[in-house]
């Protein structure tokens, strides 16, 4: 895959993305990569960034100095837009670009990217196999009761041994994928209401989700 060119940024830190409609999918990650480098520029707070790096900053002095002034400043004004769409002034500016139907194909993009990284992340697969060893476990329990055999019990003790390894990996694994893709399904769900403001200013009915 051929990777999309650099973002040329505008004096006041606009971009000059091309919103042609061709070229959607491209532009989307190019929307995408300008809302992460607003990110990393504009606050050392914001909520979409590695959760490794949230953890480090955590033993700095100076970093929990600041984060307790925010944390007050919060209590005196409950705005929560200030910290989950911080660097959006830029994402709206684009926004504010686009006609109507451009901006509902950004919108179906962001819908099915969403859709797709919550498939991935532990949110996705492990309700999926809560459902299957509830199924399992139903099913041990009624043959238990009709014809009196433990199936448990007739599992050898190697088996429980691969058993516990599985279930010790699935619980790292599922540490693993909160960690790496819960800011990036935040970081989507964020530039979902950034849409929706856009589409509130113009006053034009939200796409179906």
């Amino acid at each position: 895959m051929v990777e999309a060119p650099p973002i040329k940024h505008m004096p006041d830190g606009s971009s000059q993305i091309s919103w042609n409609p061709s070229e959607l999918l491209t532009n989307y990650e190019r929307l995408l990569r300008l809302y992460i480098d607003q990110l990393q520029k504009k606050d050392e707070f914001n909520p979409y960034q590695p959760i490794s790096s949230i953890f480090l900053k955590l033993f700095s002095p100076l970093f929990l100095m600041r984060f307790l002034k925010r944390a007050a400043l919060f209590l005196k004004v409950p705005n929560t837009l200030r910290q989950d769409l911080v660097g959006g002034a830029i994402i709206l500016q684009e926004l504010e670009r686009l006609n109507d139907q451009t901006l509902h194909g950004v919108a179906q993009c962001n819908r099915i990217n969403y859709r797709r990284l919550l498939q991935r992340s532990v949110f996705g697969w492990l309700p999926k196999l809560t459902g299957i060893v509830v199924l399992l476990l139903s099913v041990a329990k009624t043959i238990k009761e009709s014809v009196g055999t433990d199936i448990f019990a007739a599992v050898p003790s190697a088996v429980w041994h691969y058993l516990v390894l599985f279930a010790v990996g699935l619980l790292l694994g599922s540490i693993l994928s909160l960690v790496i893709l819960l800011p990036r399904v935040l970081l989507v769900r964020a530039l979902d209401d950034l849409i929706a403001i856009t589409v509130a200013l113009r006053g034009t009915p939200k796409p179906e989700r």
